[in-house]
């Protein structure tokens, strides 16, 4: 395990304190802005049952309820990264670049991610870290601990559906993950409303959220027109790279170069329902 649990490297933050707002960056379909010049299509797009934003304390999740509106709603976790909720408040053990848990399997995030919760069960007083531009900042510990979840007794609590999928931060999804979500997507119950999110809402919720709309109206809508829909709403813009950022640079061009190819996976497979896996799709194409 590569894990670095138990280092200086790792810090217990608030994301997100528990307030009456709506979470991070908090968009869907019916958001979409568009300049009166440009020529966007738009087809399918009103009909996607989908959102995404960052990630939300208890009270934003409450209010993310209230914009969906009274449909059935799956909360799509996004992050490799431990994290969960205090007291309503949205807590992550954070490491360099988000990335505490890169190189673990799914089964040791989980682990790791469930006894770190269940160790701040256990405190009679909890300090957080802060960390400019990444955390709140809480001045005093924590002296009475009311309630520690995680992200799926949360959902549980607040009647919606939970489904995670595990991805280092600022990266494209792994192969593993990309199966697991076509498999997931296709077993999907109607109506179902996917409410998409990572840490701040921008790399990994767009990236799926971007998938999804894929998986759903490739057939009929161009690349182009996909990404810029998602820009529309408040989406990540995948061609806007930092090439002085050294760590992010090579990932963003990845995850750009596997979205042009997924949208091509969706174009070849949509016909028969994805029978064919992302991964056996790719080993057919020879790459």
């Amino acid at each position: 395990m590569s894990n670095t649990e138990g280092t200086d490297l790792i810090r217990l933050v608030v994301e997100r304190e528990n307030i009456d707002r709506l979470p991070k960056r908090f968009r869907m379909p019916s958001m979409v802005s568009i300049p009166a010049e440009a020529d966007l299509d738009l087809t399918g797009f009103g009909e996607l049952r989908a959102s995404a934003s960052g990630q939300y304390s208890h009270q934003e999740l409450q209010n993310l309820k209230r914009s969906v509106g009274p449909v059935p709603i799956t909360l799509v976790d996004l992050r490799q990264e431990s994290h969960g909720f205090v007291n309503g408040m949205a807590v992550n053990w954070l490491g360099s670049h988000n990335g505490a848990n890169k190189g673990l399997t799914n089964e040791e995030v989980q682990a790791v991610n469930d006894r770190l919760l269940n160790n701040l069960i256990r405190e009679k007083s909890i300090r957080f870290d802060y960390v400019e531009g990444k955390s709140v900042f809480i001045e005093h510990p924590l002296e009475e601990t009311v309630q520690v979840l995680s992200e799926e007794a949360l959902a549980q609590l607040e009647g919606v559906q939970y489904k995670r999928f595990f991805v280092t931060d600022h990266h494209r999804p792994s192969d593993a993950e990309v199966d697991r979500f076509i498999a997931w997507v296709k077993e999907l119950p109607d109506p179902m409303w996917l409410h998409f999110h990572c840490r701040g809402g921008v790399g990994r919720a767009s990236t799926f959220f971007c998938m999804y709309d894929m998986m759903n109206n490739a057939a009929n809508v161009s690349l182009d027109h996909i990404l810029q829909r998602n820009t529309a709403i408040g989406g990540r813009d995948f061609n806007r790279m930092d090439p002085k950022d050294t760590y992010k640079y090579e990932a963003a061009q990845e995850r750009l170069a596997f979205i042009g190819r997924f949208y091509t996976y969706c174009i070849h497979n949509n016909h028969n329902q994805y029978e064919l896996s992302w991964t056996r799709w790719k080993e057919e194409q020879g790459s």
